[in-house]
């Protein structure tokens, strides 16, 4: 609906009377890129007056990769491509005011010409802002999100995934939660520095969790436990956490060391007395191993 009809099954992309496009193969439904976005394109570039090539991705390696939408390409890119589906692949017919006006890029493309690219597009994914670039504010939002998508990965039992997206959590409001960067939102006392500690203590211990679970990386979640700790410095997750970390590590007195501690905040905690349990029961039995190994080396 709205798309006007060209010559030879070309069609004039709405909003752009300089742009037409015709359609070699349909892609997927899943939507199409958003402007800002990053996209991996191969393409095609020839004269549409005598269909002469100039330039083309696949006479190089790999796919050629850009932000659509923020003047990185030709307008006619600009305009064309966020209309594209995955997998689709299509011409798009650009006028000069679309590609390259009335200078051209010579020697290639005179000056005024109009220019057809195939364009196949693969894929498209969110271009994620650098830390510096966002505001704090734009830093909240978008630790929220890790901290969604790495419970989703930590719920599929994609450990290391989830631990990424964690990570990346806690580097975007650490600095918010400790008050480190200049604003309101950096003020614990504040609402939004309160705001900002709560997410970078639950993304933190979520990311302690995710650890464990992969038994993996025990030293990095004792040190996300100290983190936490440094937030709340009663915080029953966080020296439960520590404590099964240091049992995983073979350091069973400081393990019970951080269950004592809990129990002192908590007393009567069943998980942290059974937890205990188990720390005495692990060093119990690699006490024996090791004395089963020295009877070996000198029997």
């Amino acid at each position: 609906k709205g798309l006007k009809m060209a010559d030879n099954e070309f069609i004039v992309v709405p909003g752009h009377p300089g742009l037409m496009k015709k359609i070699l193969r349909e892609g997927s439904d899943d939507g199409t890129p958003a402007q800002g976005d990053m996209v991996s394109v191969h393409y095609s570039g020839t004269l549409t007056q005598d269909g002469s090539k100039f330039d083309s991705s696949r006479d190089r390696p790999g796919t050629f990769e850009f932000q659509v939408g923020v003047g990185q390409v030709i307008k006619g890119w600009d305009s064309g491509i966020v209309t594209m589906k995955k997998g689709e692949l299509c011409i798009l017919r650009c006028t000069s005011e679309y590609g390259y006006g009335d200078s051209g890029s010579p020697p290639s493309i005179p000056g005024g010409a109009s220019l057809d690219f195939e364009v196949e597009l693969f894929k498209w994914w969110e271009k994620l802002k650098e830390t510096w670039e966002m505001s704090s504010e734009e830093k909240v939002i978008a630790a929220e999100k890790a901290k969604v998508d790495g419970t989703l990965h930590f719920k599929e039992g994609k450990f290391g995934d989830a631990i990424e997206k964690y990570k990346r959590g806690v580097s975007l409001v650490k600095d918010l939660a400790q008050g480190e960067e200049e604003g309101a939102i950096g003020d614990k006392e504040s609402p939004q520095g309160a705001a900002a500690t709560a997410l970078c203590l639950s993304l933190t211990l979520n990311c302690a969790m995710a650890r464990l679970k992969a038994n993996m990386e025990y030293k990095e979640a004792i040190d996300d436990c100290k983190l936490a700790l440094s937030l709340d410095s009663k915080n029953i997750k966080a020296l439960f956490r520590m404590g099964q970390a240091y049992c995983k590590k073979g350091d069973y007195d400081e393990a019970k060391k951080q269950l004592d501690l809990l129990l002192e905040i908590e007393p009567g905690n069943t998980d942290a007395e059974a937890e205990k349990k188990r720390v005495d029961s692990a060093a119990s039995k690699a006490k024996k191993n090791e004395k089963a190994m020295f009877s070996k080396m000198f029997a």
